[in-house]
């Protein structure tokens, strides 16, 4: 009996500090009321005056001290709830300071780089397109919280024999812009007719797309659902293999919850890796990523293994031996051998293995892609 009181005791407190971290969080987010109930939850929880149980009995003390919880859960779910989501920014400010950085990281693209804009059915999508007008066309899904800037280092090889389109993925900071913050693509079929819709207002009739993390989990969903605009496949890191892990959900949601600096420092050599290139051409705009935005984008969904073995096309696969988001190399390296015709390239790296491993990785592109 008296282990078990042990048990329960400890268990109650976990709780407290939980809702001591939602009660800090709210307060980092300015939600003042919404503190203060946590507060007197947290509160109600740890304490309760004496004076109750000395008065009438400890039965009527508990049901006393419930009655009072309840009431603040419905004060919370009822008057204090959050209002809809307007924007996927967290102010104005955020948002120029997260634009700057991105017309910097443009800096490093070819001359005569053109924006791109294309309306579509939820905003309008920025894309970034360089080289010949005369080649065919290459489509670019960039990583997670990256940006189409983000394909700088993997251009040397593609730029003289592509038309290169790379697109801002929509509901991500960047610039494309939705029209509706809760209103995004969700299910993999609808994510893959609205980048098809994309292609579309491109006059891409077909292509050899590239996709990197998430972007890797949408150029997969175009590839499925519309095989004849994908002529051939390559992912780096992509999302879409395997399941994306509660930690990673953790990580990313911690970094919104709580604005602290060095919170958002170890979320971003966990994301980004401990590689120095990566930090110091990427860093500054993750962590702008981390203080500017909440995201309105789907999850992505694995591909099953039956949806693999239908896409008949050349693949090309990169993946990190110390990859957080995608977990597991050879997990994710047995799921991927599904496709038919693929190739595997497994690297000592983190998740944006396309930018550590830069050159090796250009070199096997021009040999993927049959380029002189």
């Amino acid at each position: 009996m008296k282990s078990i009181k042990v048990i329960l005791n400890i268990i109650k407190w976990i709780i407290i500090a939980g809702i001591l971290l939602f009660s800090l969080a709210t307060f980092m987010g300015k939600a003042y009321a919404q503190t203060a109930v946590f507060l007197l939850i947290a509160l109600a929880l740890a304490w309760w005056p004496k004076v109750i149980s000395k008065k009438w009995n400890k039965k009527t003390a508990m049901i006393s001290r419930m009655a009072f919880i309840i009431l603040l859960i419905v004060v919370k779910a009822v008057f204090l709830k959050s209002g809809p989501k307007t924007t996927i920014y967290t102010s104005d400010a955020n948002r120029e300071k997260l634009m700057e950085i991105y017309d910097q990281k443009v800096g490093d693209w070819p001359g005569g780089t053109e924006s791109i804009y294309l309306d579509t059915k939820f905003g309008k999508v920025h894309v970034l397109a360089c080289g010949s007008a005369e080649k065919p066309p290459l489509l670019m899904f960039h990583a997670a919280s990256m940006g189409a800037h983000s394909w700088a280092e993997n251009l040397a090889p593609v730029l003289n024999h592509y038309r290169i389109y790379a697109v801002d993925n929509i509901g991500e900071g960047n610039k494309s812009q939705l029209t509706d913050a809760q209103v995004f693509p969700v299910a993999p079929k609808e994510i893959a007719d609205f980048n098809a819709s994309v292609a579309d207002a491109l006059s891409i009739e077909s292509c050899t797309v590239f996709g990197a993390s998430n972007g890797g989990f949408i150029a997969q969903a175009l590839a499925y659902y519309y095989p004849e605009k994908v002529e051939s496949l390559v992912l780096f890191g992509p999302m879409g293999l395997t399941q994306l892990t509660g930690g990673s959900i953790f990580m990313l949601g911690v970094a919104s919850m709580y604005p602290f600096q060095f919170i958002r420092d170890y979320v971003a050599k966990w994301a980004l890796g401990t590689d120095e290139y990566v930090n110091s051409k990427y860093g500054d705009w993750f962590n702008q990523i981390m203080v500017a935005t909440i995201p309105s984008v789907a999850m992505p969904v694995p591909m099953t293994k039956g949806q693999k073995q239908e896409m008949d096309l050349p693949v090309l696969l990169f993946l990190g031996t110390n990859d957080p988001i995608v977990g597991d190399a050879e997990t994710a390296r047995e799921t991927a051998e599904k496709y038919p015709d693929i190739r595997i390239e497994v690297l000592e790296s983190g998740h944006l293995v396309s930018v550590e491993h830069a050159g090796y990785i250009n070199g096997i592109l021009k040999e993927f892609l049959g380029l002189d």
